[in-house]
């Protein structure tokens, strides 16, 4: 099992954003792959998660206040998640350790993606495949417009391709 990253919410910080219930307090558990939001509903019988799993997510914003910070994280086919009752410092902490948690997983998923890109290559280039390497190019520029892999690394893919 892995290790996770637990932050809680202060009440302080909640209640001057209007949230007045002391038992309902916002926690997120970070681990390597995930992010999870749980909170006590205000019926006080269950807790409510939300899971995001780093590869989803597209951005961190973190919104300092005079007292406290708000986090935004934004994340693909959803709206926001945003975050309220952190301490500045901890917002930055969160913050830097998601960054380093999406590095991770987006160089994990990119060099997948590449690989399955290169062997499917390697395997038509002999004449064993049936899709033809104009076919592989398209695929790989469908790749870049989604924002999956980067400029250059099209590029060094699709000379790969010809070469």
């Amino acid at each position: 099992m892995t290790e996770k990253d637990k932050f809680k919410s202060s009440y302080f910080l909640r209640l001057l954003k209007g949230d007045l219930n002391p038992f309902t307090p916002i926690v997120l558990l970070i681990d390597e792959n995930h992010i999870e939001y749980r909170r006590r509903n205000w019926h006080l019988i269950s807790v409510d998660s939300e899971n995001l799993h780093f590869q989803n997510i597209t951005g961190i914003l973190v919104d300092k206040h005079l007292f406290g910070a708000t986090i935004r994280i934004k994340s693909t086919g959803k709206d926001s998640l945003i975050v309220h009752g952190f301490w500045k410092k901890q917002a930055n902490e969160i913050k830097d350790i998601c960054f380093k948690h999406i590095s991770e997983n987006t160089q994990r998923g990119t060099t997948a993606m590449m690989a399955n890109a290169i062997s499917k290559a390697v395997g038509h280039s002999n004449g064993t495949g049936s899709v033809s390497i104009a076919d592989e190019i398209l695929k790989l520029k469908n790749l870049l417009d989604n924002g999956v892999i980067s400029k250059p690394e099209f590029e060094e893919l699709k000379k790969r391709l010809i070469g």
